[in-house]
């Protein structure tokens, strides 16, 4: 057994190792580690002011920096506020990610003599409750995009672009879950409810599904965003929105029974995947 000299050493020589990495690495880290405390100041400035309260006087103040040294992390307000909306993007992208993945462990193990039909709505139904329940799971991200959304604050175009590829990044997983219930006949292939001739900005023919994804996914931020409205409403967001998912898969060319039971498989396999979800909305 070596002695606690030995044992010593080897701890010293590991720590000179550590000692001798490159310093622009450790400088690299802590300016890493100083941005990121950064933007938690800037959230919280958000979650009390909202995005109107978040300038760099105000994170100055909060984060007690000299202004002019914040310059040195974000070029701008416009940059502040894109890193703020990147960071929250990506935090609510990998839970919908993660939560996909135990999905389709799920499915592996208790929906093999499920049609794979109905599957691919059991998806959708998991997503739609992921949605619905991230304000209760991730409320300071959730509401940092909500609020971003109803305020806009980003000016410099660059920043906007900046933003985009982030944000298509996590529209990728309903698209996907959507493409997949079009490829087993589940859902039709066309925009029938509005007309086959959906274009982009550009003037480009836009893919169904991600038109789909974009209707869906505006369309649930909005029945969430009612709960904003005076208390006295007879149902919630959560409620509005559940109906929303049902009225769009049957508008999508998927017939109620189906649907129906794609809830109920969702229900009994895939809703533990979304913490803390209980509450259901039975859809008959």
């Amino acid at each position: 057994m070596p002695s606690e000299n030995v044992a010593v050493s080897e701890l010293y020589r590991a720590g000179a190792e550590l000692d001798h990495r490159p310093a622009s690495d450790r400088r690299g880290r802590k300016r890493a580690a100083r941005r990121e405390a950064l933007l938690d100041h800037a959230g919280e400035i958000v979650a009390v002011a909202g995005v109107s309260g978040l300038t760099m006087a105000a994170l100055a103040e909060r984060a007690d920096y000299a202004p002019a040294s914040l310059y040195t992390y974000f070029a701008s307000r416009s940059a502040l506020i894109s890193a703020l909306q990147q960071r929250a993007l990506t935090v609510l992208g990998g839970v919908a990610r993660e939560s996909a993945d135990s999905w389709d462990d799920s499915l592996a193990q208790v929906g093999h003599g499920e049609p794979s039909e109905v599957s691919a709505l059991a998806r959708l139904w998991a997503f739609s409750d992921l949605f619905l329940t991230a304000p209760e799971h991730h409320p300071h991200e959730f509401a940092l995009q909500q609020e971003l959304l109803t305020t806009p604050a980003i000016d410099d175009l660059t920043e906007v672009a900046s933003v985009v590829p982030v944000a298509m990044a996590v529209l990728d997983l309903p698209a996907r879950l959507l493409r997949s219930a079009r490829q087993v006949g589940v859902l039709n292939d066309s925009n029938t409810n509005v007309g086959d001739d959906v274009s982009s900005r550009l003037g480009e023919p836009l893919d169904v599904d991600l038109y789909r994804t974009i209707t869906w996914v505006t369309a649930l931020n909005g029945a969430l965003l009612t709960d904003r409205i005076a208390a006295g409403l007879p149902t919630t967001g959560s409620d509005l929105g559940t109906s929303m998912t049902l009225a769009f898969l049957i508008g999508w060319g998927a017939d109620r029974a189906t649907v129906t039971k794609a809830r109920h498989l969702a229900d009994r396999h895939l809703v533990d995947s979304v913490v803390g979800f209980t509450r259901k909305k039975e859809i008959s």
